[in-house]
């Protein structure tokens, strides 16, 4: 008897604190009468390649291993169907946009990957729409190519417009649907499909006429469908973010478990070796009915494969565990290979040969130089940097660079601005490559111009900053810019956060004239009112939004052929900033 079943046959029920080998054994308790096992990914973001260099702590030792990697993900779920009775494989949205892998195929190649794990369902997550409903529609195609594997696409509260959108030409649920429900061992499971609703619609790019319902409310109405058919086991596979899987787990009846994604959640014992775990895995919560509901996620970019496991007995879950595997490779330290949260397996050699063919295809790009960089420079969404060697204290240095670029692209742009999370990665030492900028900025984005007073720029920043402190916003939405300045205070009340406001002139500076008219360069992401810079959006149905039609990522590889060296800059757009913990 494994540790499994000598803890279901305990008939625990645990908290948030305690997993699987914690609980003792009582003969007198029943056995569970039905059993899932839930393997599951989220966030894979296009990181299909494993990540060369994670840093791990073992008994005071470093270690640098290879970890993740789409292969081995195929892997662990393989390994995992073939030990448990009852499986469902679930990924938790956010499969697109991060890496080339992108940029160059459009989801095809993480389609091609997705296929090879046969996942039963998927749920779309807000970087799903960044290429509109029809890039969405184009890799969903994709996805459905093979003939002998059905994924079910599940997104309950998304609502494209009926006749209007590539994605619902005839019906709503021409692309995806709000649920599935799968037969295992006798037992009908029920799982519905939710998006994170005010993010992806503000901070994506899904058509206008798009809609997205508030995710309690829809899970809310189709557990009742479920449960009208008599289902009673009950999945939610979430894209809300695990404060979000929590706070609606306690306001819902009938739900049994979720699994989540879109915050990028580490879970289980990983605080001893270096990882940033949040928690155990699974979190445990109590629904509205006063039952237990298991809550887990599988941090990001194709690192972990979570094994859910749940037992039932009749309609309500009697106990939650199961294990968080962080995958690292064959060849890894024995100090790690024997540590049961880190699990070493091979490659699966038939998603391996896909992605060398796709690899393959890149390797020009990545090849090509196009400048050097003298000293890193790291990223931060929102405030100063405290991570050693990008310069403590600083701004970040990656997002001045970018909206250097875009100035320089518009010379009769009078500054640039940039949202955060339009750029995703640090600019390491070295040689630059045009991957590198890809990487850097891996949207299908172009820049455009904005005619635009100082008094709605004012407005537009504030607007940002609203956004990016907001509890359903993203930090993303901070403002990064060249040729202005500001000081920030998010301690001040809403629209009083941002001041002293100048504009570049020749070598000095000016302060911001609210009645005076400016070209900002800026994203197409952001002209169209994304990331809360709402007013963007009315300024662009004005007709005072001029696509230049070049895409943003070509445009820092043109800045950066130009420029040969990048160095650190020597100015940020943020002057002062105060936080909310001073």
């Amino acid at each position: 008897m494994n540790q499994w079943q000598r803890w279901v046959l305990g008939g625990a029920l645990l908290t948030t604190s305690l997993l699987v080998a914690g609980c003792a054994q009582s003969p007198a308790a029943q056995a569970p009468e039905f059993e899932l096992t839930v393997a599951h990914v989220n966030d894979h973001h296009s990181n299909l390649l494993p990540h060369q260099s994670t840093a791990l702590q073992v008994e005071g030792k470093e270690y640098s291993i290879e970890t993740g990697g789409f292969a081995r993900v195929v892997t662990q779920i393989n390994a995992i169907r073939a030990a448990q009775p009852n499986v469902l494989a679930l990924h938790a949205g956010d499969a697109i946009t991060g890496t080339l892998f992108y940029t160059v195929y459009n989801g095809a190649a993480d389609a091609a990957l997705m296929n090879e794990v046969c996942f039963d369902a998927f749920a779309l997550g807000n970087h799903e729409f960044d290429n509109g409903d029809a890039g969405l529609k184009s890799f969903l195609d994709a996805l459905a190519m093979t003939a002998n594997c059905r994924t079910e696409v599940l997104a309950a509260n998304v609502q494209p417009q009926v006749g209007k959108s590539p994605l619902t030409p005839k019906t709503r649920w021409d692309s995806f649907k709000p649920y599935a429900i799968f037969q295992l061992a006798g037992e009908k499971v029920g799982i519905i499909g939710l998006d994170i609703a005010i993010k992806t619609k503000n901070s994506s790019q899904p058509d206008a006429s798009t809609r997205f319902a508030d995710e309690l409310a829809t899970a809310k109405f189709y557990i009742a469908e479920l449960q009208r058919q008599g289902i009673e086991k009950i999945g939610l596979l979430t894209h809300i973010q695990l404060q979000n899987d929590l706070r609606i787990a306690e306001q819902l009846p009938g739900v049994d478990f979720i699994v989540g994604g879109d915050s990028h959640t580490l879970m289980g014992d990983f605080a001893d070796y270096g990882l940033p775990t949040v928690g155990p895995y699974p979190m445990q919560v109590t629904n509205l009915d006063g039952d237990p509901v298991c809550v887990a996620q599988a941090w990001q970019y194709s690192q972990v494969v979570g094994e859910l496991r749940i037992a039932f007995n009749g309609d309500r879950v009697a106990a939650c565990g199961g294990q968080a595997h962080v995958l690292v490779a064959e060849n890894a330290p024995q100090a790690i290979k024997t540590l049961p949260q880190f699990t070493a397996v091979a490659e699966n050699p038939a998603a391996k040969e896909l992605l060398t063919g796709y690899q393959a295809s890149l390797d020009e790009l990545t090849e090509t130089v196009v400048a050097d960089v003298k000293a890193r420079l790291c990223m931060k969404r929102m405030g100063p940097t405290t991570v050693p060697g990008c310069g403590i204290g600083r701004q970040s240095d990656a997002h001045a660079v970018v909206a250097k670029a875009f100035l320089a692209s518009s010379p009769q742009a009078d500054f640039a601005l940039q949202n955060a999370g339009g750029v995703r990665a640090d600019i390491n030492a070295g040689p630059f490559t045009i991957a590198d900028a890809y990487r850097l900025l891996p949207f299908a984005n172009t820049l455009v111009e904005v005619q635009i007073t100082g008094a709605e720029l004012k407005q537009v920043l504030e607007q940002a900053l609203s956004y990016a402190l907001s509890d359903t916003g993203s930090d993303g939405g901070y403002p990064h810019g060249a040729g202005i300045r500001f000081d920030v205070d998010l301690q001040a009340k809403d629209g009083q956060r941002i001041s002293q406001l100048q504009v570049r002139r020749g070598q000095g500076w000016q302060a911001l004239d609210p009645a005076q008219t400016y070209t900002m360069i800026t994203n197409s992401f952001l002209a169209g009112g994304a990331d809360g810079w709402r007013l963007l959006s009315k300024l662009k149905a004005d007709g005072r939004v001029q696509d230049t039609y070049i895409n943003y990522a070509q445009s820092f590889v043109d800045w950066a052929s130009k420029t040969k060296t990048i160095k650190r800059p020597t100015e940020h757009s943020t002057q002062s900033y105060r936080s909310l913990d001073e």
